[in-house]
């Protein structure tokens, strides 16, 4: 019997120490945001498609379909410990989103080492939440991978001690041993307006690439995106992509950072915008 529980206790072990498989790989380019002035961005976002059909029409000889439409319009807040950032310091995210009056938060750890981040447990405690393991992959073509979960909170759920995200993702959070009383805040004191456009595609091969245009506001009435993303992904629960898909992924990618009159090169990531609008925050 001893040897039995034993047994079972190794098979545990070892089913939790297999790394995750990438479910989606997920293409990042950050665009000059002025080019999306105004109060009715999809003008622009239209004309940027047809360059990118231009790009696939040209140079990959694949379908392509759609037209961006506005499919999210949400606010989000990351917070952390303000003076030391004890979550970003330690490769996590923890981000609050809330559209239609729903608010849902995710813990996002974060590695450029594949393995580091599959090996996390990042489950939540709610029954509905979703977890995802993904590659980012930014210009000019560097990876990150991410491990994070999703979970729904009740309107009147506080945000304001570390308690919050180490009782929402134990398995996670309690190795660090943190202070649940230390207090958290939003990072930079700043709440974004985001505006996410879908509804495009291009034929892969076995997988479609499906296209996000997302736009970064500071305040509701703001017609001036600070921030600008596009992006494409192909997802598969497990990791079967093919080298079709992924070479014609890797060529259309390199192909978007030719145009030129639609990328900022300079501009930081979305992640890094917020915990720079205020560069005394992790001070």
């Amino acid at each position: 019997m001893k040897f039995l529980f034993s047994l079972l206790a190794f098979c545990l072990t070892m089913a939790h120490a297999t790394p995750t498989k990438v479910g989606s790989r997920e293409y990042k380019l950050m665009l000059d945001a002025s080019k999306f002035t105004g109060s009715n961005p999809i003008v622009a976002t239209s004309n940027y498609w047809s360059a990118i059909g231009a790009l696939i029409d040209n140079n990959l000889s694949r379908d392509r379909s759609g037209s961006f439409s506005l499919a999210k319009d949400r606010t989000i807040s990351i917070y952390d410990t303000a003076g030391t950032c004890l979550l970003y310091n330690n490769s996590l995210i923890f981000r609050e989103r809330i559209e239609n009056g729903d608010r849902e938060v995710t813990l996002k750890y974060r590695s450029l080492d594949r393995y580091i981040v599959g090996y996390q447990d990042m489950d939540g405690i709610e029954l509905n939440a979703e977890t995802k393991f993904e590659e980012d992959i930014g210009a000019p073509y560097v990876s990150k991978f991410s491990h994070s979960t999703t979970q729904g909170i009740s309107d009147g759920k506080n945000l304001n001690k570390l308690d919050d995200p180490i009782n929402l993702y134990p398995n996670h959070m309690n190795q660090y041993n943190f202070d649940g009383d230390a207090t958290i805040v939003q990072v930079g004191g700043v709440t974004i307006y985001e505006k996410v456009y879908r509804g495009t595609s291009v034929d892969l091969g076995s997988k479609a690439g499906e296209f996000s245009l997302t736009l970064w506001y500071t305040s509701s009435t703001s017609t001036t995106p600070v921030v600008a993303e596009v992006s494409f992904r192909y997802e598969d629960t497990d990791e079967n992509f093919s080298e079709n898909v992924v070479t014609r992924a890797k060529k259309l990618f390199e192909l978007m950072q030719t145009l030129g009159a639609w990328n900022n090169p300079n501009s930081i990531t979305k992640t890094a915008f917020i915990y720079s609008y205020n560069p005394s925050f992790c001070n």
